[in-house]
Parts: structure tokens; sequence; C-alpha cells
């Protein structure tokens, strides 16, 4: 009797140009209602050691790392978040993923000195979260008053000459040039003169929905974190933050060992395929 094999397509790992780092995959002050991540208790304290953070950087090929991610739940939860933050800026920029309910005038204030500091050149960027530009949207999606903090933290970060780049999720399906005039619009009300750079739009991903991968897919060159980044948990390493509370996302106990390659057969890896775009990094 004749079995077809069924074999989940891989993509190869090319260089680590981007280092997620989940600070914590269950702290966070919102849940927003789109979020991947499953919570099971707002009181579990499930944060990286610093030290295996540092062991990670000081034994990792950085040749070709170009950012350090600060992922989680909330990165900015983290007890150790301003000392992590210093470290990961000897070896890279750094992203900080954040809803930026912990940005004020003087944390703002206090991010540029850190930044300053850095005698190597490497900077600091945000990417804060805020899904759609009409605050009653917004807070339906990511909870009342999410949004008036969010315009906060940005023009708290401008003050001190960051240049805050918007990580929106599409949850409402909208034109994408149709979303970025309007958020342009808001970002012109308090005098924040933005481009396209500032604007990373992700489409909405549905944890439970499998989509057919197209057959001409090109597996070589798709956009996809995986391609060209790892992510460090308290659990080891993993292909994507997406997967890192899956078992089949993990590809390593550390970074001086593991797979160079990443099978593709979670619902999110069909849904990204689909996509071919980055999620959390920057577009080529």
């Amino acid at each position: 009797m004749n079995k077809t094999i069924i074999k989940a397509p891989c993509v190869n790992l090319k260089n680590i140009e981007n280092l997620f780092i989940e600070m914590t995959s269950q702290n966070c002050n919102l849940r927003c209602k789109h979020c991947y991540i499953d919570f099971k208790d707002k009181k579990i304290k499930d944060f990286i050691p610093m030290e295996k953070i540092k062991q990670t950087l000081s034994s990792m090929n950085r040749d070709n790392l170009q950012f350090v991610h600060l992922t989680g739940a909330e990165p900015m939860l983290h007890p150790d978040f301003n000392h992590i933050l210093r470290l990961c800026l000897k070896y890279s920029s750094v992203v900080i993923h954040t809803n930026a309910l912990n940005i004020n005038d003087k944390k703002a204030r206090f991010l540029r000195k850190v930044e300053e500091e850095n005698s190597l050149g490497h900077e600091i960027v945000f990417m804060i979260s805020i899904d759609h530009y009409n605050e009653k949207e917004n807070d339906l999606i990511r909870g009342r008053g999410s949004y008036r903090k969010a315009v906060h933290a940005i023009q708290s970060l401008i003050k001190y000459e960051f240049n805050p780049i918007l990580s929106i999720v599409n949850h409402f399906n909208v034109p994408e040039e149709e979303l970025k005039a309007n958020f342009k619009e808001l970002c012109m009300s308090f005098n924040f003169e933005t481009s396209d750079i500032n604007f990373k739009i992700i489409p909405l991903l549905n944890k439970n929905q499998h989509l057919d991968i197209k057959e001409d897919t090109d597996f070589e060159n798709l956009n996809v974190e995986c391609a060209k980044s790892r992510t460090l948990t308290i659990n080891g390493i993993f292909t994507c933050p997406l997967l890192s509370a899956d078992n089949r996302g993990k590809c390593g106990s550390d970074i001086t060992d593991f797979s160079q390659k990443s099978y593709l057969e979670t619902d999110f890896c069909s849904q990204c395929i689909n996509h071919n775009k980055y999620l959390f990094s920057f577009n080529p």
C-alpha cells in the first residue's frame, strides 16, 4: 500500500540579523483582543534572567547582528529592564516593542540619556503598539485608556528626539494607504512629522486559522522572521516570537547549539507565508 508523506515546508536560517529576547511571556498590563499570547494569570512572574541574556550575547556570532529586539508580553515590565537595555546597547541597536503604558516624560528623558551614554553609536528604536487612529476603535481592541497613553508616550518620545515607529495591527482590514494617511494626520495634530518608515502595518493573525499555501510560493526568498532571526526565551531558542510557547517552534536550548532549519507547520506559519511580510522586524 502506498503511503503519502506530507512534509512541512522548510526555511533555512541565512543569518541572525535580529535577535528577539522575550523578556516575559505572560506579564502584560493590557489584554488586547488580537494578541497571540494565551494569558493564564496576571501574576505570573516569568521574567528572563539577565544572566541568560548576558551569556547569549557574549557567546553568539554577532557578525551580521543588526538589532536586538526586546519583546513580551510587555518587555518594559521586566524589573531589570534598564540594566538589560544598557547591556544590549553594547552589542547592537535595540528595538523595544511596547504598548508604551510605562513611557512618560520622565522615562523618555531617562531613555534619551541611556542612548547618549552609549559610545558605540547604537540607537534605541521604539515600536509603539497602537491599532487605530480613532480612540474609540483602538480602545475597543486594546482596552480603555490605551489610546491616550500611547499618544502621550509618542509625544514624550518625540520631545526627546526619538523617532518612534507605530506598530499597527490592521484589526479592521482597512486599506493600508488609508490607514497610513489617517495616522499621519493624527501625528501631525501633535507636530510629529512622519514618513512611511514610521508605520509598520501588521495583518491580523488568527491563531486558529490555517491557510492553504500558494503553489508558486518561493520558499528560498520568503520574507519571514525565521529566515533571519532567532528568539531567546526563558525556555531556550525558538524560531519566531509567535511560536515561543509552541514546542514546534523550539530549535535549541541555547544560542551555541540550535537548528538552522525552520519547519513551517503551524497555523501561524501558514498565515505568515501567505502574507510574505516581516511581522516584527524591518522589511528589507
